[in-house]
């Protein structure tokens, strides 16, 4: 290894740090101080710091710095604690992402520590008893170092993987297995980016793979809070309408617009307070999940704006009544549901539909049709704002 080597090596990985810092800067400009996003920002933190202290190490590999016991010692002495903690923020983020409920049991947490405890415990134990046991005479590393080092970190790598993939089989809706499913991913890709690294390549490919993982993430998550809401998962107002521009009539294939509303739903709010408004929202669009997994055709989910929400049903003929289907084991899920929650008020929807005619026909006519079948279904079920 070389001066070239370590020029190479350390330009990479500020091109990474630069792309975190800026991800960083943008999330702090606009945080909110919820839980998910001081995780988010704590491992990309973390991330930095280790590829600032990864370039060190890099210097001294190449013989820029002087490989001497002492150095190489407390440098990957700090690989090591900043690899751990990026691993266990990175758990705790997509924990609090998912809304895991673990979080809210101090046993639990507790136990989630343990792996890094653990893994600092016995690396101090080892400095104190012999500082230099893990570094040889000629600055070279103990064998014992990275299965030490990698200990923790792949172990909540790997089980944040697998509560993701769990957590995904009980979602409803493809948006929501799709957050799930990117949760599960990231994780092989900063290990592959490890394995690759350690394995075979004298270049910085963890840096490489993390922050690529990072950034792809990102920019996803930037496109969820575009088109999904944040309140019920479902699509946006704007991804609605963007839906609904790419739709046209075809012959075998019916398209119908539906429209539901919350009945009486000013009064929830004003009897019980904004936050059980939102409360019923949820309920609603959780059975609207759960009734849409029953249909077997396709069905685009959104919620329109305040306590409406929009269902484009397409089927190709071979059942014609779909949203006829839909009303029924809908009005029959929210029963369920208010029931099982003991809500202190009837949680009930009215609905309106209608289908796309001929090729002269819009999806915005059929939707402004459909708004008007369901104030005619309100109306003639006495369920007023």
């Amino acid at each position: 290894m070389n001066t070239d080597y370590v020029i190479f090596y350390a330009e990479g990985s500020l091109v990474c740090i630069f792309i975190l810092a800026m991800l960083l800067i943008h999330d702090v400009l606009h945080s909110t101080k919820q839980e998910k996003q001081i995780r988010f920002n704590r491992s990309i933190i973390s991330f930095i710091l280790y590829f600032v202290s990864d370039i060190f190490w890099a210097a001294v590999l190449g013989g820029a710095l002087p490989n001497v016991r002492w150095l190489t010692v407390l440098l990957n002495l700090s690989n090591y604690v900043l690899m751990s903690v990026m691993a266990y923020e990175w758990f705790m983020f997509m924990a609090a992402s998912l809304k895991l409920p673990f979080r809210d049991d101090r046993r639990k947490m507790r136990l989630l520590l343990l792996p890094m405890a653990v893994s600092f415990l016995f690396v101090a134990v080892v400095f104190i008893v012999s500082p230099y046991f893990l570094v040889s005479e000629s600055g070279k590393l103990n064998v014992l170092y990275h299965p030490m080092q990698l200990s923790a970190p792949l172990f909540y790598l790997l089980f944040s993987s697998f509560l993701a993939l769990k957590d995904a089989r009980t979602k409803v809706s493809r948006e929501d297995k799709e957050f799930c499913w990117m949760f599960a991913f990231i994780p092989f890709g900063v290990i592959f980016g490890g394995l690759l690294q350690l394995l075979f390549l004298k270049s910085p490919a963890f840096c490489f793979g993390s922050t690529l993982m990072l950034l792809w993430f990102y920019i996803q998550h930037m496109q969820t809070l575009i088109s999904v809401d944040e309140l019920t998962r479902l699509n946006s107002r704007g991804q609605i309408n963007r839906y609904m521009a790419q739709v046209r009539y075809r012959e075998n294939v019916t398209v119908s617009v539906m429209m539901l509303d919350v009945d009486r739903f000013k009064q929830i709010n004003d009897t019980y307070g904004h936050a059980e408004g939102d409360r019923a929202l949820m309920i609603v669009s959780e059975a609207i999940k759960s009734t849409c997994g029953k249909i077997k055709t396709p069905i685009f989910i959104g919620r329109y704006g305040g306590d409406e929400f929009t269902l484009i049903v397409q089927d190709s003929g071979e059942y014609d009544d779909y949203p006829a289907q839909v009303t029924e084991i809908l009005r029959a899920e929210l029963a369920r549901k208010a029931q099982e929650k003991n809500l202190p008020y009837l949680l009930e929807v009215s609905i309106g539909y209608d289908r796309l005619r001929d090729k002269n026909d819009t999806m915005k006519e059929c939707l402004i049709r459909a708004d008007e079948k369901l104030y005619l279904d309100k109306k003639s079920r006495g369920a007023g704002r």
